[in-house]
C-alpha cells in the first residue's frame, strides 16, 4: 500500500470528530448490551491515547481501501470491541492464574473480596481482580489476609 499523504487541517478535525463518535457509539452498545459494564468507565477506556489510536487507524485504513464514512466506522468500532475484549480476556486469565484454588497447597496469604473469590495476597493479584470484576461504584473490599484456614500474622 502506498504511504499516505499527510492529511490537511479539515482531514484531521473531521478524523478527531469520527473518532469520537466511534468511541462514544462502541461504549452506549456495549453498555447496552451488558449493562452491568458502567459507561463512564467504557468512555474512558475507549478515549485512552492506546484506543483512539486504534480507532484512527481502523477508521483511516477502511476509508484507504474505499469504504464508505460509515462502513470504516463500523470497522474501526468493532476493532475497538475485539482489541478491548482480548484485553479484558488477557486480564481475566492472569486473574485465574493468581487466583486460589481448593488443591493449593501454597503457605502465602490470601484474601477474601466481599464478592467471594480469593486472590493471592499480593497487589497484583488485588488489581486484577478488581479491574475484572467491580467498577468505582462497586468496588472491591478485601477482608483481613489468611493462610489456609487461619489468620495471617
Amino acid at each position: 500500500m502506498p504511504a499516505r499523504q499527510p492529511l490537511t487541517l479539515a482531514q484531521v478535525v473531521d478524523l478527531g470528530e469520527a473518532t469520537g463518535k466511534i468511541a462514544a457509539f462502541a461504549a452506549k452498545a456495549l453498555h447496552h448490551t451488558y449493562p452491568h459494564l458502567e459507561l463512564e468507565g467504557l468512555v474512558a477506556s475507549f478515549t485512552r491515547d492506546s484506543s483512539l489510536e486504534v480507532i484512527a487507524l481502523s477508521y483511516l485504513a477502511g476509508i484507504d481501501r474505499g469504504l464508505s464514512a460509515g462502513e470504516a466506522a463500523g470497522e474501526a468500532g468493532t476493532a475497538l470491541i475485539r482489541a478491548w475484549a482480548d484485553a479484558r480476556l488477557t486480564a481475566r486469565a492472569r486473574l485465574d492464574e493468581q487466583a486460589v484454588r481448593p488443591d493449593d497447597a501454597s503457605t502465602e496469604p490470601v484474601v477474601v473480596c466481599t464478592c467471594g473469590t480469593a486472590v493471592h495476597d499480593n497487589s497484583e493479584a488485588r488489581r486484577l481482580h478488581a479491574d475484572a470484576w467491580h467498577s468505582e461504584k462497586s468496588p472491591a473490599v478485601w477482608g483481613p489476609p489468611v493462610i489456609r484456614g487461619r489468620a495471617a500474622t
